[in-house]
């Protein structure tokens, strides 16, 4: 019999032969060639459909595999803060800094920035967020970078923080820390823009305070908000965030 492991075999099963079939068929069941043919026929394009869907499966998983990391390289990286997986430019503006020489845009382009908005007065905040920046900046002075780096410290206190005084401030803490100043309206576009606002304290006096933002906000070189880094501030953990989010923003442009 050509279809063997079809029939079920008389030896291996207690049902009798059925009488109206001459001892020779099941009921239901057929010697006859073109509904053996039939049924071969369908089973074998059955199996052949399922055996096609799964080979379309496989591949498909094995490119899906393959592409694993492109998707996960343009994923922005994890951070202490927020980082931008779409950037967010930065509006014209005009401020000088402590030597008095125009400071715009421009001078955030081609280049990492790391934006951090106090004053000379601030305490104990600034100082030891100054003390970090300046420690992340002399780690990454040592390592081949591909573009210069820079702090930016920007005065949310012009009517005290003059340009000298600014500049004396900074150099207690690193030579290469530039001091931005304004007049206050140009000053709290530019920190609102950045997401870092400030505020006049309750004490109006002549020892006031003022209550402003203490992330410190890292800007790309095409001059747009990259990441927001947030406190407390730890010049490792800072090197290793700024090492992952230039890596990605590398791969990603």
């Amino acid at each position: 019999m050509i279809v063997d492991w079809y029939r079920p075999i008389w030896g291996q099963t207690s049902a009798k032969p059925c009488p109206h079939e001459n001892n020779a068929k099941l009921s239901g069941y057929s010697d006859d060639w073109s509904g053996t043919a039939l049924r071969v026929s369908t089973r074998f394009w059955r199996e052949s459909a399922i055996l096609g869907a799964c080979a379309c499966a496989l591949g498909l998983g094995v490119w899906i595999g393959s592409q694993s990391s492109w998707f996960i390289d343009r994923a922005a990286p994890i951070a202490n803060g927020l980082v931008f997986e779409n950037p967010r430019p930065i509006s014209t503006f005009r401020l000088i800094d402590f030597d008095q020489g125009a400071f715009s845009v421009d001078q955030l382009k081609d280049r990492w920035s790391f934006i951090y908005f106090g004053y000379s007065a601030c305490g104990q905040v600034c100082t030891e967020t100054l003390t970090e920046l300046k420690r992340l900046i002399l780690a990454l002075s040592s390592l081949d970078n591909a573009l210069p780096i820079q702090v930016v410290f920007v005065t949310v206190d012009p009517g005290r923080d003059s340009a000298s005084r600014l500049k004396t401030y900074l150099r207690e803490f690193d030579s290469t820390f530039i001091g931005i100043t304004g007049d206050i309206n140009t000053l709290a576009f530019f920190a609102a823009e950045l997401a870092a606002p400030f505020t006049l304290g309750p004490d109006a006096g002549e020892s006031y305070a003022l209550d402003h933002s203490n992330s410190i906000m890292l800007i790309n070189p095409s001059a747009a908000l990259q990441a927001v880094l947030a406190p407390p501030h730890d010049a490792q953990r800072l090197q290793a965030d700024f090492g992952a989010i230039v890596r990605w923003w590398q791969t990603s442009r």
